[in-house]
């Protein structure tokens, strides 16, 4: 199995980018369950519920970076400083989407923070999933994900 990242090639650019986003959802999804239980955590021993979003955004990023590259992307595209700079780069705009649909959730329509929360987590995911495949990793889906590929295939 090559590790080239023109392995994805193999499946045709919209079934790439599909089995890539599903597999994101999956990323995020495990993520998405770590910032909101975070966040609801942190509300629950008092925190403002600005600082459990953001506390809980970060906790979920990290999770985030180190699945990313196992689940959905191939590393390498940059060398790996570059690479974890941008990475924040784009989580740090995620964070500010992340925060002020929360506050818009909250101030603006009077809901709960933690429908801010869950009203934030979807758009987040699109935002981090295009930044992530743009400007962060190569296209191409990492070798754990094209080793599976391939075995389906291959039946």
């Amino acid at each position: 199995m090559s590790t080239e990242p023109n392995d994805t090639r193999k499946l045709g650019g919209m079934q790439a980018l599909g089995l890539q986003f599903v597999l994101y959802l999956f990323v995020g999804g495990i993520s998405a369950v770590l910032d909101i239980g975070g966040f609801l955590a942190l509300q629950y021993a008092g925190i403002g519920y600005i600082a459990a979003s953001v506390s809980s955004f970060v906790a979920a990023t990290i999770l985030n970076y180190f699945l990313s590259y196992v689940l959905a992307f191939t590393r390498g595209k940059y060398s790996q400083r570059s690479e974890v700079i941008r990475f924040w780069l784009v989580s740090l705009v995620g964070l500010l989407i992340n925060t002020i649909v929360v506050w818009l959730v909250v101030t603006e329509i009077g809901a709960l923070p933690i429908v801010g929360k869950v009203v934030a987590v979807p758009v987040v995911l699109v935002w981090n999933f295009a930044g992530r495949r743009l400007f962060v990793f190569h296209k191409d889906l990492p070798p754990a994900a094209m080793a599976v590929v391939s075995r389906r295939s291959a039946r």
